[in-house]
């Protein structure tokens, strides 16, 4: 079976390599990593997969070192899929079984500087991919990364689970693009029998993940506090909001369990279904850090223009349908992720 992984350097898409090669780690050690496969999956071969970005790859992101020598075995092409010519090139070759579209532009903050490039990159590269799958492997199963960020805000103060029924209500830019991308690929099922599969995901966390992020924001300034980097102080943005955070781990398994079980055009939250205030996250970060007492400040430039109160996810549909459910819990997630943003602190 041929894979394509578009996006393939960024933080969803190196777990995803490392998942699909069998080497990531569980948070249960009596669980083999094939039964985490789905049923219906085979073991995949490194030589089968073509991870595609437009930076340079790095084997050194996050992802377990038992599957270091094997990621040297994928076939990795630099290329900006945005260019029409050059993912029709790269599909039209391959003629992969499975197409993981991981590819985006994923800040938030970003898409109120540049919404037009983040439209670019969100929206029309998925539609070009799609365009060329149709042409060149029409029977290849495609997975659409897309966002719960497309969800309208809750009204009643987030007490209830957003389910993938909910009103689609996007409040920036990013989630603008998202939501483009998410009805295109709906249509494309429809228009032409494509399988075509959409995830709405909450948000990831985890070892790898950009310091753009909350989470690991967070971690990479303990981190230095406790290497001495700098004084005992973290600086945040808004801790009063509320978030469902699931292990990037179990996101790309939930990716293929989608895939390989869920119903071409119709969307499945990705989440924990568990909503977490940042700010009881933030606690629980400090509690596992090495320094006695950490003053937090909120810092003004990490406010967004527009914030979500709440958003939790139901996950009941995808459990359903695929039998995934999460493997870890947040404080192994934070753990791992704050160990992470250690050893690099500690290279400094």
């Amino acid at each position: 079976m041929k894979v394509l992984i578009t996006g393939a350097c960024g933080f969803a898409g190196r777990h995803l390599i490392d998942y699909l090669l069998g080497s990531s780690s569980s948070p249960d050690k009596k669980v083999e990593k094939d039964k985490c496969l789905p049923r219906k999956m085979p073991l995949i071969s490194a030589e089968d997969i073509t991870a595609a970005d437009i930076t340079d790859y790095s084997f050194n992101n996050g992802c377990s070192a038992a599957s270091a020598g094997k990621m040297e075995r994928v076939n990795f092409i630099k290329a900006d899929i945005s260019i029409k010519k050059v993912v029709r090139e790269i599909i039209k070759k391959i003629k992969p079984d499975r197409i993981y579209h991981l590819a985006g532009q994923p800040s938030v903050g970003y898409s109120w500087k540049d919404p037009v490039k983040t439209f670019e990159v969100n929206v029309i590269a998925g539609i070009q991919l799609l365009e060329a799958a149709r042409s060149y492997s029409p029977d290849c199963r495609i997975l659409i990364a897309c966002t719960a960020e497309e969800y309208a805000p809750v009204k009643n103060d987030g007490d209830t689970a957003i389910t993938e029924n909910f009103h689609i209500g996007p409040s920036n830019p990013y989630a603008i693009s998202k939501a483009a991308i998410d009805f295109f690929a709906a249509t494309y099922q429809k228009a032409y029998g494509m399988p075509v599969f959409i995830s709405r995901s909450f948000n990831h966390i985890g070892p790898g993940q950009s310091e753009n992020f909350v989470t690991a924001d967070f971690a990479k300034q303990i981190a230095e506090i406790e290497a001495g980097h700098k004084k005992p102080e973290v600086f945040t943005g808004n801790l009063e909001a509320y978030r469902d955070f699931l292990d990037v781990r179990d996101a790309v398994r939930a990716y293929c369990f989608i895939t390989e079980y869920g119903k071409p055009g119709e969307p499945y939250n990705v989440c924990s279904g568990i909503k977490t205030r940042i700010s009881d996250m933030l606690d629980m970060m400090i509690s596992l850090s090495k320094v006695g007492k950490i003053k937090i400040t909120v810092d003004k430039k990490k406010l967004r223009p527009v914030d979500v109160k709440s958003i939790y996810g139901d996950n009941t549909r995808i459990k359903n349908h695929t039998g995934w459910k999460p493997e870890y819990n947040i404080k192994h997630t934070l753990k791992d992720t704050l160990d992470w943003w250690r050893e690099r602190s500690r290279s400094k």
